[in-house]
């Protein structure tokens, strides 16, 4: 039964997620960096060695953004600071990928789509609340789940 544990961490991890941003306990700053450790943790328990260089992209440029946005780095460097974040995330990912013989596509993927949900939530108000990324986290979970080799 563990074929499915990835996609099971994932769905766990939306529903933390919903609970700590939904309730008001963590800023929405905290949403990359909370996929990130999602992914990360999904693919180091669940052995889906794969998700491991998504969630350390993730999780590099969420903690720029905590830093920025909740932390001590200046407003004005925002744009910098969150490149340094993504392009630490994107070399600890390269380091792990190589390491592991896993592709990086994922990661940089997800690197894309990131910067592409963060450009674009200046103009598309859903992109900018919590509900939408805890039911994109949970149909990852479930995704991960229906590709586990074991399931029916």
């Amino acid at each position: 039964m563990t074929a499915p544990l990835p996609g099971l961490v994932l769905l766990g991890g939306a529903g933390v997620y919903a609970a700590l941003v939904g309730a008001g306990d963590v800023t929405f700053n905290s949403t990359p960096l909370i996929i990130g450790v999602a992914a990360l943790a999904a693919g180091i328990v669940g052995r889906r060695q794969r998700l491991v260089p998504i969630g350390l992209t993730l999780a590099g440029w969420g903690l720029a953004v905590l830093l920025v946005r909740d932390g001590p780095l200046p407003d004005d460097r925002a744009a910098p600071a969150y490149l340094v974040g993504m392009g630490v995330g994107l070399l600890a990912a390269h380091a792990v990928a190589r390491a592991w013989r896993v592709p990086l596509t994922g990661a940089l993927i997800s690197a894309l789509a990131g910067g592409l949900s963060f450009y674009a939530a200046y103009d598309v108000e859903a992109l900018n609340r919590w509900p939408l990324w805890a039911a994109a986290l949970a149909v990852w979970g479930v995704v991960e789940v229906a590709r586990a080799p074991d399931a029916a």
